[in-house]
């Protein structure tokens, strides 16, 4: 637990020790008083119920003493309010939840795009406020949604694109699975004077969030899978490609078997809105055959690669565009819980005095 006003409590201490050695110190004037003369006093004294309740008196005097001092402690402390910087993830996911788009510019039937599919289908049974999209190359085939269920069967179903276009006897359940999934994947747009371009296919995919241009108090993110060198003109440059992210919030993490040379502007732009660029090896890079034991060495780099980008998520973001690096939350319970226990036994000391 830490205190956002520290001071108070060290202003507070002072006091209070000053007010206690006040109260011994302070000089008393003693007021002549007449005694009403009582006989046999000292054997009165002396006597083991007398010295039972006397001592009782000064236990509870005690105990009021004591919880005073305390009670005042709490106060002091309450005062300077205490507070945590560690939010718990539930917490945090309620007050800014997470929003990821997956923006899929390969090939829905290839190998790696089965393995991001089915990565993210695992990941949404144990989704609590996230949402999860996906676009491909030329439509929103998912919106943002938190329907769970919906997100493990769809994107496990696309996820089996590449065994079902391997096999060379597919039954009619699995052909129809296919085609539906083929057409819902791989639509694509024809231009007489203008080719996509990878650019441009991030920008589709911010569009996928609402309200984007503005800031949000979810945590936006684009997870980019595909060719990251440029073939042509886009219609989005690098600088407003990074500008539309910052403004939404957005922060671009990139999958790509380009090199970093061959990339363009895309790793400045993930490097600019706090996420990662990710050049890595798949099967068609190996030279001559990959085994099936280096295909699985492969698969695991790339969820390990996907571990990393989901275990660094966008960083929270105030309003204003003010980067909070902590979360400083009042946490009085303790403090005033305990406060309020002493008072109870300050209230029952107090009755047991005056009885």
């Amino acid at each position: 637990m830490e205190l956002r006003w520290g001071w108070v409590v060290i202003v507070g201490l002072v006091a209070l020790g000053a007010i206690v050695l006040a109260a011994f110190l302070w000089p008393m004037r003693r007021q002549p008083r007449r005694l009403r003369p009582l006989a046999w006093v000292g054997r009165l004294t002396e006597m083991p119920e007398y010295a039972r309740a006397y001592r009782r008196y000064r236990i509870l005097l005690t105990a009021i003493a004591v919880t005073t001092v305390a009670v005042l402690m709490c106060a002091i402390v309450a005062t300077a309010r205490p507070v945590s910087s560690q939010a718990t993830a539930a917490e945090v996911n309620r007050a800014h939840p997470e929003d990821v788009m997956l923006c899929l510019q390969d090939d829905p039937a290839s190998h790696d795009a089965s393995v991001l599919l089915s990565y993210f289908a695992g990941q949404a049974a144990g989704f609590d406020s996230q949402r999860l999209g996906l676009t491909s190359r030329a439509s929103r085939v998912i919106p943002l949604t938190r329907d769970y269920p919906f997100l493990e069967e769809v994107l496990g179903r696309y996820a089996s694109l590449e065994r079902l276009r391997s096999e060379q006897n597919p039954t009619p359940e699995d052909a129809a699975v296919l085609q539906r999934a083929q057409y819902e994947l791989g639509r694509t747009v024809s231009y007489t004077d203008y080719q996509l371009t990878v650019n441009d296919a991030l920008a589709m995919c911010m569009k996928g969030f609402p309200g984007v241009g503005k800031p949000s108090d979810a945590r936006r993110s684009v997870i980019y899978m595909g060719p990251a060198a440029p073939a042509a003109t886009p219609i989005f440059s690098d600088d407003e490609l990074t500008n539309l992210a910052r403004s939404s919030g957005i922060q671009v993490n990139v999958l790509t078997n380009s090199t970093l040379d061959a990339s363009g502007g895309l790793s400045d732009i993930a490097e600019a809105t706090g996420g990662r660029f990710i050049s890595y090896v798949t099967a068609a890079d190996a030279d001559g055959g990959t085994p099936h034991g280096d295909q699985d060495s492969l698969d695991k780099a790339l969820r390990s690669h996907l571990d990393d980008i989901r275990s660094h998520p966008p960083v929270l973001t105030a309003s204003d565009g003010t980067i909070m690096v902590q979360q400083l939350r009042d946490r009085p319970n303790l403090v005033l819980t305990i406060g309020l226990a002493i008072v109870i036994v300050f209230a029952v000391s107090l009755a047991g005095v005056r009885r």
